[in-house]
């Protein structure tokens, strides 16, 4: 089968969040003997480890308008069978960031990622490739589907949603500037609230879809989560399909992360508490026997971080400790801020994103904190079960699928989950963790069931090509 990966970015070459994470771990499961995959992406001007020896395959020139905008094709066979694909335009990606600056998005996004789609079907035809499959992820490749079905090519796409939220709305000028014919300006089409929208290009016309969580897949089909698409995603329910992500278990894993203190596996947990004392150590608080909660992400509403500060103005008075990596929306950076002058010796607020110290807060901390209002998949509490670094979440797309939340009675679960999306429920969830904390016996087993959850991509990779397969026979 051949197979063609289109992203907007892929780790290791451009990231700026957790598509890349899936995108580039995708690139390398499905690449087995029985598949040739081929991984399209812009070449940004930030672009990183890419070969020193690309090969050009050749000009291509798109028409934008009235004029005709040339790049070029760059082509690497990382592998036998595994071959990365560049889009290079200089001046649609030879910029500072991959989507825009702090002042907001480029306003020619609609028409760099209008040139990438297009770049992509060329690329495909320059290089004489025979795709089966493309696998499009998010609105960035929206439009591929509905350029495949104007000029009646013979591939077979699946759509992914990693985050519905995120929708490449544009004004209707675009549909002249890429050549897109008035008639799918309709709202049964591209038409969106008479703007035109990418994602909703990719729901219409891609042959499936698929998002990144079983119960994201339900809930996006809902007034509360739908973002204004549950009526399209609604119509197309019976090609909808949700596949949990899963995590790089080469990257993330105690036995052998080089960015820890101390390595540890589940018949060594006893180590992960070295983690801990090093972490207090260097960031200079106490945390002997005390519990400590962590997080590492985006410090955004979506995240469920205004909740967070306030049920911490109440938690911080008791005995526990917190540590919390990273960037977001400056309220909730300054509110964390203020919460740490007032408990200093509680509370450390990293506000910055460091690889390292990441790695080193999943494996220190007793608890992982995620109360999000909503999460497609979430990346954050697979990572802390591997560790063993008990999740606190709400019940919302994949944290829901992932988490099961403790009972007292059958002394089963893997960490501690509620369902209101409230301050009030989330300090109490932290207040059933802190109970837990100090049964040293149940915490620690509540670890081994932890440490022992599969969610390795291998598992996900498996779901995808019986999908596509599926899809190939249709």
């Amino acid at each position: 089968m051949k197979i063609g990966i289109v992203t907007s970015e892929a780790v290791p070459f451009a990231k700026s969040g957790g598509l890349a994470d899936v995108a580039g771990t995708l690139f390398n499961v499905y690449h087995t003997k029985e598949n040739e995959i081929y991984l399209f992406m812009p070449m940004y001007k930030t672009i990183k480890n890419i070969p020193s020896d690309l090969k050009t395959e050749g000009a291509i020139a798109i028409k934008i308008g009235s004029q005709e905008i040339e790049g070029q094709i760059l082509s690497k066979e990382i592998e036998k069978g595994k071959t990365l694909v560049l889009i290079k335009q200089d001046h649609y990606f030879g910029r500072d960031s991959l989507y825009g600056t702090k002042q907001g998005d480029y306003p020619d996004n609609a028409e760099r990622f209008g040139y990438f789609a297009l770049a992509v079907l060329k690329a495909i035809d320059i290089m004489g490739i025979n795709i089966d499959i493309l696998h499009l992820n998010d609105w960035q490749t929206g439009l591929i589907p509905l350029f495949i079905k104007d000029k009646r090519l013979n591939i077979k796409t699946l759509f992914t949603i990693h985050n519905l939220g995120y929708q490449g709305n544009f004004p209707p000028g675009i549909l002249d500037l890429l050549h897109i014919d008035r008639k799918y300006f309709r709202p049964e089409k591209i038409e969106f609230y008479n703007n035109v929208s990418f994602l909703k290009s990719g729901i219409v016309y891609s042959d499936f879809i698929s998002t990144v969580s079983p119960t994201y897949a339900k809930e996006i089909r809902t007034k509360e989560y739908g973002v204004g698409m549950d009526g399209i995603l609604n119509a197309r329910k019976n090609c909808l399909i949700g596949v949990l992500n899963g995590i790089d278990y080469s990257m993330w894993n105690p036995e052998t992360d080089k960015l820890i203190y101390k390595n540890y596996s589940t018949n060594t947990v006893k180590d992960k508490e070295e983690n801990k004392v090093k972490l207090g150590e260097e960031f200079s608080f106490d945390v002997n026997g005390k519990p400590l909660y962590g997080l590492v992400g985006r410090l955004a509403g979506q995240k469920g971080i205004d909740i967070l500060v306030d049920a911490l103005n109440s938690f911080l008075n008791e005995d526990i400790r917190v540590i919390i990596l990273g960037t977001g929306e400056k309220a909730l950076e300054d509110a964390l801020i203020d919460l740490q002058k007032q408990y200093p010796d509680k509370l450390k607020a990293l506000i910055k994103f460091d690889e390292v110290t990441a790695h080193k807060i999943y494996a220190a901390s007793d608890f992982f904190m995620m109360p999000s209002q909503y999460e497609p998949c979430g990346l954050g509490q697979l990572i802390s079960l591997r560790y063993g670094t008990l999740p606190i979440v709400r019940e919302t797309g994949g944290l829901k699928d992932t988490v099961d939340d403790y009972n007292e009675y059958t002394r089963c679960g893997n960490g501690i989950s509620f369902s209101e999306y409230c301050s009030d429920d989330f300090l109490e969830a932290m207040q059933r963790a802190k109970k837990i904390y100090s049964d040293g016996k149940l915490y620690k087993q509540l670890q081994q069931n932890a440490m022992q959850c599969d969610f390795s991509w291998k598992r996900s990779a498996d779901i995808y090509m019986k999908l596509f397969k599926r899809m190939l026979q249709s």
